[in-house]
């Protein structure tokens, strides 16, 4: 199934391929106001298509300087312009600091080491004949009950100290004794003041680095710009390589937004450059440039977590992001806990709006405390406790967890209802094709399924039977009929083909039953994170029955149990209802793969004067 003009949901931004062709002349200065620009992405236009080697150096150690910089805790204004900065200087200084620093910051843990082995022993320093003469100190430790071994050993020994464990004994030879109960320890041989008086040393050394990081990090404005240029320097060369050149004139070509046509018109005739504009063909293949609003832009990252749609698709940001929070919460099934969330979430609000991508994710983490907390109150469930019969929150408690029946029921509801809106959209889609009345066969099966079950244990819904049969019997022969996309009028073996198709379409109904019945896991961990919290609370209360540290006790119990219930209900809530979204959901209605648009634009922020 090819994209058909018109057929781009308004979420995926539409594109046209431009081409622009002057003289080979204007080719750098073409790909450099391109560049400023910022609205292409730029196709390879070479004989031979194939990747780019990088060009120009990776500038890995300056991106090492620059992140060592940015994770110092405190940091000084930053520069806004260079004012003739050794960026060279920098970069070294900065790496050099961060190596003697890992370097210092191991001694000190030996040091420390040391002198915590050393510190039994008492501060002394070995006589010059214990050294270098034919007698020597050997140093044991021993566990008390194997002291009365010494007792038989016939060479001169002393117990230099002793803790609740251990007798730390020294022994004078000329060679490691046979008959000691267990092996020597081996000791620095520094003094304790020695080795005091080095981490002393070091740590007024760590100091001063440290210092000197604080003051380096006056340049990291300049040094993020400076990257900057160096990677617009990589890009422009990348494009210039991809441009195609013949008899005096080049020609580059790249993907646009429709919305940013007048801007290239413009362009191109102000450098007197030949512009030619096409839609997307059957043949093409266009980037996918999604634009959602500001508060649903998280979904974007959800989706493209796991693919890329494909451009003559569907953008399901929008589906993702409300789906997402609405199976997270069902997991979750806990007003208590979405209001812990919350807090957390109060906590770190600002931070998270300090750039775009903070605030996509902090949007995202909003919709899941909303939809959680009102799912929570729909449960009744408040750290695991229920309201008070007749209290104002009781009224407002529509499902029960404890009844099996119905949340299984409501699980599987929303399972058919979430893979009939994926097929509806795939019709969507396909609406240009026949093959779209394979998706709304899929449409009439899944609920048509569900309904023939409900009826079946239900015996006061049986008027639903023969609807859902007939529903089953007309999606069945859609599926079986418009499934394959060959000829629908051809010869008989291509007929015979389709059959076959179909045939192998409507195998997939084992799979649709599999994937609805997924949906029961929404159930299952929701009342598993709800009797996990009454687990804690009756623990805790049996707790405070006891007398003495009763009350610690069972303020322990309740909070590291909630504590991990939560962290739980969290893992269990992002992996399981990513995968609801991301495998049974996607398989029915994102079957190919895009790629991103990547466009070509500066990086570098020009110093203001």
């Amino acid at each position: 199934m090819r994209y058909v003009e018109g057929n781009t949901p308004m979420t995926i931004v539409p594109l046209v391929k431009v081409t622009l062709c002057g003289p080979a002349a204007e080719q750098e200065s073409t790909v450099d106001g391109l560049q400023s620009l910022g609205c292409l992405h730029l196709n390879d236009l070479r004989p031979k298509p194939g990747a780019i080697a990088e060009t120009g150096t990776t500038q890995s150690d300056a991106r090492e300087a620059l992140q060592y910089l940015r994770d110092c805790p405190v940091r000084r204004r930053p520069l806004r312009q260079s004012d003739g900065a050794d960026i060279d200087a920098v970069v070294n200084e900065a790496l050099q600091i961060r190596s003697r620093s890992r370097a210092l910051t191991e001694e000190s843990a030996q040091l420390h080491k040391w002198i915590a082995d050393l510190e039994p022993w008492g501060d002394f320093r070995l006589p010059d004949w214990a050294s270098g003469g034919s007698l020597r100190f050997w140093f044991y430790i021993v566990p008390h009950y194997q002291i009365r071994y010494l007792h038989t050993l016939a060479l001169p020994w002393k117990i230099a100290a002793r803790d609740h464990r251990f007798a730390y004994v020294v022994v004078i030879a000329a060679e490691q004794p046979a008959d000691m109960p267990v092996a020597p320890t081996s000791l620095e041989p520094r003094s304790l003041a020695k080795l005091r008086e080095r981490v002393g040393q070091v740590e007024r050394e760590l100091e001063e680095l440290e210092y000197r990081r604080t003051g380096l990090t006056l340049y990291t404005h300049v040094l993020r710009n400076y990257l900057d240029e160096a990677d617009d320097r990589a890009a422009r060369l990348r494009a210039t390589l991809g441009t195609l050149k013949r008899d005096q004139l080049f020609a580059v070509q790249g993907w646009a937004p429709r919305k940013q046509l007048e801007t290239l018109k413009q362009y191109s005739a102000e450098r007197r450059l030949a512009l030619i504009v096409e839609p997307p063909g059957p043949q093409d293949n266009p980037p996918t440039l999604l634009d959602n609003p500001p508060a649903l832009r998280g979904g974007e990252d959800l989706v493209e977590f796991y693919m890329i749609p494909a451009y003559h698709l569907w953008d399901p940001s929008r589906a993702m992001f409300f789906a997402f929070a609405a199976f997270f919460a069902m997991i979750l099934s806990d007003a208590g806990y979405a209001a812990a969330l919350g807090f957390v979430l109060l906590l770190v609000w600002k931070r998270m709006g300090l750039s775009a991508g903070g605030r996509s994710w902090r949007d995202v983490m909003l919709a899941l405390v909303a939809f959680s907390i009102v799912y929570g109150v729909l449960v009744g469930a408040y750290f695991g406790i229920a309201p008070l019969p007749g209290s104002w929150l009781a009224s407002l408690q529509l499902l029960h967890a404890n009844d099996q029946s119905l949340m299984m029921w409501v699980s599987i509801a929303i399972g058919a209802a979430h893979l009939t809106w994926a097929n509806l959209v795939t019709a969507s889609c396909r609406r240009r094709s026949l093959t779209a009345l394979s998706a709304l066969g899929w449409v009439a099966i899944i609920p048509g399924g569900f309904l023939l079950a409900l009826a079946h244990n239900y015996p006061e819904l049986s008027v639903l039977k023969m609807l859902a049969v007939w529903a089953m019997a007309l999606g069945g022969v859609l599926v079986l009929l418009f499934t394959s996309e060959r000829p629908l009028i051809a010869t008989p073996i291509q007929l015979l083909g389709r059959l076959l198709d179909g045939l192998k379409g409507l195998a997939e109904a084992s799979k649709a039953f599999g994937d609805v019945l997924s949906y029961l896991r929404l159930f299952a961990l929701g009342l598993a994170s709800i009797k996990l919290a009454e687990a804690f609370n009756s623990l805790a209360a049996t707790a405070f029955g006891l007398k003495g540290l009763g009350l610690v006790l069972g303020l322990l119990v309740l909070l590291v149990g909630h504590s991990i219930n939560l962290a739980m209900g969290i893992m269990s809530g992002v992996v399981h209802g990513l995968r609801l979204n991301l495998i049974e959901f996607f398989n029915w209605s994102l079957r190919e793969e895009g790629s991103r648009f990547q466009v070509f634009e500066k990086k570098a922020i020009k110093a203001v004067e």
